[in-house]
């Protein structure tokens, strides 16, 4: 991943275990958003092996770093594609529908591939800290005119997934930028 150069907006951690820095957060304002991922592992930057520093070590070489043009990271990543779509490729977002009711037995998953461009939801967190909803579908968007006959998306439906990466830990406005970071690059 090529870094621009000033602050990167990302938080790094190591693990009880040590191993490799990994990223623990990206500020909403990140140039890296939708380029890195919370729990990529930090191997390298610049070529320069850091997988035995420390958390403060590798946030103290990025700031060293902040006034090049440019920082190359090298990062692992569990279940490694790169994200990217080709020109005629859709997203594909697997949605859990999770009614108001609370009965568990009512949710289920369904796969959804949307079309290029923008989708017309909106997403909120919600307010006991458990993963993001849907909390508005646009009178625009594609789900409300029913063009996707095969499957809708509703309000209150949690996104588990985007082209295959997990995004069940992420804030709201965090896979609002990674659909958006896909509608812009498809």
């Amino acid at each position: 991943v090529i870094a621009p150069a000033g602050k990167l907006g990302v938080v790094v951690d190591t693990s009880p275990q040590r191993g490799p820095a990994y990223v623990a957060d990206l500020r909403e304002d990140s140039p890296l958003l939708g380029k890195v991922r919370l729990g990529d592992k930090i191997i390298a930057i610049d070529d320069e092996d850091v997988q035995q520093l420390s958390s403060i070590e590798i946030s103290k070489l990025i700031a060293r770093k902040s006034r090049n043009p440019q920082r190359k990271f090298t990062i692992l990543r569990e279940d490694d594609h790169d994200g990217t779509l080709d020109e005629n490729s859709d997203a594909e977002a697997e949605v859990v529908s999770a009614p108001a009711s609370s009965d568990a037995n009512s949710e289920h998953t369904i796969v959804i591939t949307a079309p290029a461009g923008k989708l017309g939801i909106a997403l909120q967190n919600s307010s006991d800290g458990g993963q993001p909803y849907v909390s508005e579908i646009r009178d625009w968007s594609v789900f409300s005119r029913g063009q996707l006959l095969e499957a809708q998306i509703k309000v209150n439906d949690q996104i588990l997934s985007i082209d295959g990466e997990d995004v069940r830990k992420l804030k709201a406005f965090h896979i609002s930028k990674i659909l958006a970071f896909k509608s812009e690059n498809s």
